[in-house]
This record gives structure tokens, sequence and C-alpha cells, in this order.
């Protein structure tokens, strides 16, 4: 069949393996010739095959791009996205013609393209620039013996010299800001050499995803179609879990907790959910909205597991930092993430409803921001409390979590772009909606605000070119909207749990 041009561009359709393998090959000559030319006469620097694999140099970590190096990074992404587009299509094509799902495309493209970003931070990986470093450090100072000292900054800052050396971009360390309980995790990871703790934390979060993919096929019938490791590769390709495995950060162990406690939920087990919920409470401005929606919810046995093991970790912090070191931690978190030049995020890069009040107009002062996002935050909590309250629907639970999770991670003041790994939740929920194949299911409306936070470009571009991660809060919003909606569905026959 003759293909024109148009073609390239519409994803229905087929194509020979022969025309696969030779646009892609011309694909390629003339995307990098095309390179080339914008790299030497636009900016001035050489191209060649391997700057595919090392595009820019001397740059230390994602959010430190800026100025001449970011203007050259966005434009080559920019150019990047058509023949992506081209690529995805084809693909799409070529798995139809070997009578393959087409959503398996996603397996080819974005898990190979968070690869290649990972791999070009691999120098700073080295040097101690992710995230990961406050968890090794954290790991360190209670290995010590200094306990009462983990939010010490000058401690702090002493024991990330020892294998961090000196970091131009930091005046300061990169504090440690989660609670006492959860450095504990990290104390066997500080005796390896910082490197290899790196490596094996990550491999851990990648056995924890497994983790989860397994346990949402228990939980979710219809998710059994799919292999565990399809499940695992396809959350790799999610940009949040990506850049969590990147930074070395501990949203993926965040993730396999909320999985755990769905599970026993699922299985009518609320005080046990409510102790895996408690667990997680090492990103408290996430699991505590979650805990009180199932509350309104009128499912409050989840409280009395929540509560029950959360009384533990509290005694448990007492006993590593000191009551003096616990009662002093709320008053360094807040200075901490308010403070850009101490590690706090700038509220650009938070996709929730605190970066989003960044745009409002000039005429709003900063304390008036506040205000607007504070409010806002409590108008969803009540939104989603009112919206989620039980009706009787066949996937009650199911809407419940997912509209829990983007709920908690818009009105968290401080939401990174890993924290959203939690996402997968909602996503395999809606994927296994897709599975079952119900008339309602189908509602194309519903995957619309789904399609920003699925590409890895766009993530890209918005993080390092512009900075404004905040936009990311939009489709956040309208996601929020078509789960509520859902409850309104529920057959009028079904009998929920109402009590």
């Amino acid at each position: 069949m003759k293909m024109t041009f148009g073609d390239w561009w519409r994803p229905n359709g087929t194509i020979g393996r022969g025309a696969y393998a030779l646009v892609g090959l011309l694909g390629f000559a003339f995307k990098h010739n095309l390179d080339r030319l914008v790299a030497t006469f636009g900016f001035h620097r050489p191209w060649g095959l391997f700057n595919y694999w090392v595009p820019v140099r001397d740059v230390a970590r994602i959010t430190q791009l800026g100025g001449s190096e970011a203007v050259f990074l966005g434009t080559m992404v920019a150019m990047s996205l058509p023949f992506i587009w081209i690529g995805v299509v084809l693909t799409m094509k070529r798995l139809r013609s070997a009578g393959l799902p087409t959503h398996l495309v996603a397996l080819f493209f974005l898990p190979f393209l968070n690869l290649l970003f990972f791999l070009h931070f691999r120098e700073g990986i080295k040097l101690g620039h992710p995230d990961f470093t406050v968890f090794y450090t954290a790991g360190t100072i209670l290995r010590q013996g200094l306990g009462h000292q983990l939010y010490n900054k000058k401690v702090q800052y002493e024991v990330q010299q020892n294998y961090a050396g000196h970091i131009a971009f930091r005046r300061g360390p990169l504090p440690y800001i989660h609670p006492p309980f959860e450095a504990t995790i990290f104390v066997p990871l500080s005796r390896l050499p910082y490197q290899w703790a790196f490596a094996v934390w990550d491999l851990s979060s990648v056995a924890a995803l497994f983790g989860v993919a397994e346990l949402l096929r228990r939980s979710v019938p219809s998710l059994r179609l799919i292999a565990p490791w399809k499940l695992t590769v396809a959350s790799i390709a999610f940009f949040p879990v990506f850049a969590c495995l990147l930074e070395g950060q501990d949203s993926i162990l965040l993730l396999l907790l909320c999985t755990l406690a769905f599970d026993a939920l699922k299985r009518e087990s609320d005080v046990l959910g409510g102790c895996w919920l408690a667990l997680a409470a090492f990103k408290f401005q996430f699991i505590i909205p979650i805990v009180l929606l199932f509350v309104i919810w009128k499912r409050r046995r989840v409280a009395l597991g929540f509560g029950a093991v959360g009384i533990v970790l509290v005694l448990a912090s007492v006993g590593l930092v000191g009551l003096d070191g616990l009662l002093q931690y709320p008053k360094y978190v807040l200075q901490v993430v308010n403070t850009t030049s101490l590690g706090g995020v700038p509220p650009q890069l938070l996709p929730n409803l605190h970066g989003l009040s960044m745009w409002l107009p000039e005429t709003f002062s900063g304390v008036a921001r506040i205000v607007v996002a504070a409010l806002s935050s409590v108008a969803l909590f009540l939104f989603a409390g009112w919206k989620g309250r039980p009706s009787g629907h066949p996937r009650e639970l199911e809407l419940q979590f997912s509209l829990a999770i983007v709920v908690s991670g818009l009105i968290a003041w401080q939401t990174n772009a890993h924290d959203l790994s939690l996402l997968v939740l909602p996503l395999a929920f809606t994927a296994s909606c897709y599975l079952e194949g119900t008339a309602r299911a189908l509602r194309f409306g519903r995957l619309l605000p789904l399609l920003p936070l699925m590409i890895s470009p766009l993530w890209m571009a918005l993080w390092l070119v512009i900075g404004k991660v905040n936009l990311m809060a939009i489709p956040l919003l309208w996601w929020t909207l078509e789960i509520s909606r859902e409850f309104s569905y529920a057959p009028r026959s079904a009998v929920g749990r109402l009590s």
C-alpha cells in the first residue's frame, strides 16, 4: 500500500517491515543533519552522533539548567517533537500490522527517552547531586549516633562534604526534611559508597514498582490481562516515576505503601489499610488528606489503624532525635520549604494549587497568593469529600482512591514532580476501566486530561526550559472534575456500602 506524506502523521492503517525500517533510517539521517545545522549556525557549537548521548556539558542537575544551555536544549527538544510523533505513528502502524495492541507503543519510546535522559546526568549522580543525598546524609548521621543533630544544617553539610565534596551551586547542605523515622531505612545503605547506595536504592525502587504491579493485578481483575513486567515498564515511562529514579527519591516507596493500603481496603481490611498509610506518613502532606477523606467517606476504621501506627512512629522519632528535636521539626521544615536558598523548591516548579497561584496578576502580593492557594485547597478538599461520598458505584473504591490521590497532590503545599508517581494508581484504575470495555468506561472525555501528563517531552520542556511545571496543575484539576463526574453514573440497582 502506497503511503502519502499525510499518512506519516495519522496513526490509523498499517506499514510493512521494510518501509518501517527505511522511513526510520531516512528520518534519523534527516533529523541529525537538521540538528547539526541548527547547532552549528544557530548556537555556534559542534554537533555529532555522540551529542545525543551528552547534548550539554557542565550541567550538575536538571533544575540547574539555565541561560544559553537551557535555550539550546529546549530548541533541540522542540525540534525533536514532530519526529517523535512520526515515530509513534509508524510504530503504532507496525504493531497493528503484526497483530499486537497499539498501546504497546509506550513501551518503545517513553522508557527509552527517559533512559537517555538518565544516562546524560549520570556524572551528576556520581558527584552527589541527586536528592538521594539527603537520605544518605540522614542515614549516615543516625549511624554515627548523632540523631539529636539530624536537623542541624552544619552537621548535614559536614557529612555531605565527605562524599559529595564542593558543589558550586550549593551554598549549604541539601537538607533532610522528612520525619526522623524514615531515616532509619537508609542506615544500612549509608554503609555503602554513595554510588553503590544510589544504585541499590534505585534497583529497590524498580523492584517496588514490580510489587505495585503484582498488587494491582491481585486487586483489580481486569489488570491481570497485562503482564507485571509490562505494568512496570509502563510505570517507568511515566515521567514522575522516571524523575523519582533520576533523583533517587522515595516517592516509589510511597506508591508501594499506598498500593498496599488500597489492596487492604479492597479486602475490607480498613484498619490494616490505615496502618499502611501511617507508614507512608513520611510524606504527610499527601497522606493526611487521604486519610481524612476516607473518614469523611465513612471508612472510619482507617483512622484507627493510622492512629495506632502513627503513635508508634512518633515515639520512635522521639527516641531517634529526642523530644526537643521533634518539637523543632515543624519550624525547621517550614523554614526550608519557604526559602529557596535553603533547598526549598520555587513555586513555579510545583504542580499544585500553590504553584498555580503564581499565575495570579502581579497586583496580588505574596501573602494574597498564599491566601488564595490556601482557600482554594480547602475548597477542593471539601468538594472531593462531597463528591466521593458512598453512592453504590460498582467501582466506588477505585474512584475514591483516585480522587483522594489527585486531590492530595493538588492541595499539598509542597508537591514535586516525582511526588506525582502516586498517579500510577489512578492511571492503572483508568486502564482497567477501559480493559473491561464497559460503555460508560469508553467516554473519551475522561482520557483528555491524562494526555499532557503522559508526554515526557512536555514535562522536560516545562521543567528545564521555561521552569513552569506548575502548569501541570491544570490537567490535574481537569482530571479531578472528570473523576468526580464518574460518581454520578452509579447504577440505581447497585447497592454500595453506605455505613
